[in-house]
């Protein structure tokens, strides 16, 4: 169950209870979906994602001033989805729906959240952030910004984007989930966003344009199990607005 309110000054409210930090379209969605799905006490602070960084509040709590942020009774800060989704199974998951540390693969599983993470991530900010160089700069400079960033989508990121969904294909294989568990785990919670980010943005269809086939048929599959949770459901409902369609928005 969560409290949901806007964000006040953290740093003279006392925290008596788990606080996630949750700016609107973020990666904060991986947290507020967990914490749903796990269904304990907490409460949630909303921050409305500015045109340029952050929201300064942020910063009050963490020098980064990122979002998500897990802030604890006694003043521990967690950053990071892959340290927050951490803590919060290993906290929280006593009757080990979501995580069997006896059964999964910790390898395979950390493998796979650094694809999300670092490989997925990486290659979209590039992306992202010449797509928004392209559409800001001066009329009489855009064509070539234009050229380059089509040049580097040639070159390597389209590739490179293809190529990690056919991994996430192939270690899906005909599992409900990526650790072949009856129930959704830190995998799924984690990778379900970076796919996401890439499916919204239009980088990757689930059509071949050009055949008009189905591709990654089983991650397709994958993701509408994700999106038909009730937890899932809840955390849309809870939380400021979910929509990875940077490109999108920014041409509006």
């Amino acid at each position: 169950m969560a409290t949901s309110t806007p964000a006040p000054n953290l740093t003279t409210r006392e925290i008596t209870k788990p606080t996630l930090l949750h700016l609107q379209h973020s990666s904060s969605q991986i947290i507020l979906w967990l914490l749903e799905e796990l269904q304990i006490d907490y409460d949630l602070r909303l921050f409305d994602r500015p045109e340029g960084p952050a929201p300064h509040e942020l910063r009050e709590t963490h020098p980064q001033g990122k979002s998500p942020q897990l802030l604890l009774p006694g003043g521990r800060v967690i950053t990071q989805v892959s340290a927050i989704t951490l803590y919060l199974l290993r906290t929280y998951d006593t009757s080990h729906r979501f995580h069997n540390p006896e059964v999964d693969d910790p390898v395979r599983e950390e493998q796979l959240v650094c694809i999300g993470v670092s490989d997925i991530a990486g290659k979209m900010g590039m992306i992202l952030l010449w797509h928004g160089i392209t559409l800001k700069s001066p009329f009489f400079i855009r064509p070539l910004f234009n050229k380059t960033r089509k040049f580097l989508h040639e070159l390597f990121l389209d590739y490179d984007l293809k190529a990690t969904l056919d991994v996430f294909e192939m270690e899906l294989g005909e599992d409900k989930w990526f650790l072949g568990r009856e129930e959704p785990g830190r995998v799924d919670f984690i990778l379900h966003y970076f796919v996401d980010m890439v499916i919204q943005a239009g980088y990757i269809k689930w059509k071949d344009g050009k055949t008009g086939k189905e591709q990654y048929p089983r991650l397709q599959a994958w993701m509408a199990r994700c999106e038909e949770r009730e937890g899932w459901k809840r955390s849309l409902e809870k939380g400021n607005g979910y929509d990875l369609d940077f490109p999108g928005r920014w041409s509006k």
